[in-house]
């Protein structure tokens, strides 16, 4: 059993999280951890989520033992869970997105103390979806690529990390990705590969944030016993399905 310390688990993705693991036999949700000025920190946390009292409630800090960390929560307060990170001196899947160049430098500091794995997505399609543009990039550097992506209107960063991914295995400068932010559920990204006489129409859709909440699991199972290093989603499918 993979025993896990879940950051941002009163958020949205939290909640998938936390729903995926009571149905894997394999990992549970130890720690539900929030930030200090949470409204819901002391809540009970099946009660708040499923409208079922439960003996946990969110918390600032770990409290029960983990394996690993799974971070969710969005930027705000990063550098204090950076440093908090550093102390607990364990496994880390970070999914956290809107970070600056110096946030994200000292992120993939903490690979030298302990396995960092940094996945703004954690769908696999989404991450071959990346490896073709990287690929298609290598064969033909001609090719105009036109990157978009939309979300939920309370998606606080735009573009989205996932988006940006996309842009820096295309070679395309942050600010000419095409954001859109409206409605409450769903999201996409798309690549559109063109020349003078052909294009091509790459789309990522998904319709529930479970699969995410799977795909992060999946991580946790793979990467928390590896070496001190950085990972990422690249070198999950290399080392997989390759």
């Amino acid at each position: 059993m993979i025993n896990i310390a879940l950051v941002g688990a009163s958020g949205k993705m939290g909640r998938a999280v936390i729903k995926e693991a009571m149905n894997d036999k394999s990992v549970q949700v130890t720690n539900f951890i929030v930030s200090d000025n949470s409204k819901h920190l002391g809540l009970d946390v099946g009660n708040y989520h499923f409208s079922q009292p439960s003996d946990t409630v969110f918390s600032t800090k770990s409290n029960e033992p983990f394996d690993c960390i799974i971070d969710f929560a969005t930027r705000d307060n990063i550098d204090a869970r950076l440093s908090y990170y550093r102390e607990l001196n364990k496994p880390l899947l970070f999914c956290c997105t809107g970070l600056s160049g110096e946030q994200i430098n000292e992120l993939k500091l903490l690979s030298n103390e302990f396995p960092v794995f940094i996945a703004p997505n954690t769908s696999v399609l989404t991450a071959l979806m990346t490896n073709l543009l990287i690929t298609i990039q290598k064969v033909q550097d001609s090719y105009k690529i036109d990157i978009s992506e939309k979300h939920h209107k309370s998606k606080v960063d735009m573009p989205s990390g996932t988006a940006i991914s996309l842009a820096e295995a295309a070679n395309i400068e942050e600010k000419n990705i095409q954001s859109l932010r409206e409605g409450e559920h769903g999201n996409w990204h798309k690549a559109l590969v063109s020349s003078e006489f052909e294009e091509l129409e790459i789309k990522h859709s998904a319709t529930n944030r479970s699969i995410y909440a799977q795909g992060a699991l999946n991580i946790v199972k793979w990467f928390y016993q590896k070496p001190k290093n950085l990972y990422y989603m690249q070198t999950l499918i290399e080392d997989l399905y390759e």
